[in-house]
């Protein structure tokens, strides 16, 4: 991890030029955490996380955007391999107001899909938070414990062939062995699969379709 410490109100101009895979903290208030993302306008990058008066930024690397469509990709041939419906997302920023702000690689509603559907904003004070918030972590990026406020019931975690489950429990998020959202099928083992298949080879959307099909 690269951690770059820039002083508050010179934010811009230097996070325009942060490399890739850098992940830099900034003391930023509430207000100039918003005026940052509305500057940022359909820009996806960087990423931001913002929580305890400091914003967290991160560049992503190539690496980042091949994990986060291959799980993304996998997620979706599965529901869609069991006829669900489902509602996801990428990227979407999730806020508390003056509390916090997260920016999942990918956020799912699957038992609360239409409660989002169609919709151009989510609110949180009136909309459910997606049921499955993925992040894919090259940079060490990621604490599980930022999405605790956001009470968003599973955190997929991606680091390089392993994909970890947590569920939120009363206490936090604690790692499960299975997604309640996919109560028969083994999300991790799948996916570990589907690396090990592009690594030996094969494109990452004939690797879906053939660990799908068996």
């Amino acid at each position: 991890m690269i951690a770059i410490f820039l002083r508050k109100g010179s934010a811009n101009a230097p996070i325009k030029s942060l490399p890739d895979g850098s992940v830099a903290t900034i003391l930023m208030s509430w207000v100039e955490y918003q005026q940052l993302v509305a500057n940022r306008g359909d820009r996806t990058t960087p990423r931001l996380k913002y929580a305890s008066g400091y914003l967290t930024l991160k560049v992503p690397t190539f690496k980042h955007g091949q994990l986060n469509a291959i799980v993304a990709d996998l997620i979706v041939a599965v529901l869609n391999q069991q006829q669900r419906d489902y509602v996801r997302t990428t990227p979407v920023t999730l806020q508390i107001p003056e509390q916090a702000g997260i920016e999942p690689d990918h956020c799912f509603w699957i038992s609360n899909w239409a409660a989002v559907s169609g919709k151009s904003r989510i609110d949180l004070a009136t909309d459910p938070p997606p049921d499955v918030a993925v992040e894919v972590d090259v940079t060490n990026f990621t604490n599980i414990a930022d999405y605790i406020p956001f009470e968003i019931p599973e955190v997929w975690l991606i680091r390089g062939d392993t994909l970890a489950i947590f569920a939120l429990l009363p206490d936090g998020y604690d790692q499960a062995d299975s997604s309640q959202f996919f109560p028969e099928v083994d999300v991790s083992n799948l996916y570990r699969q589907v690396i090990s298949a592009v690594a030996d080879g094969a494109s990452p959307p004939r690797a879906i379709r053939s660990i799908l099909s068996t």
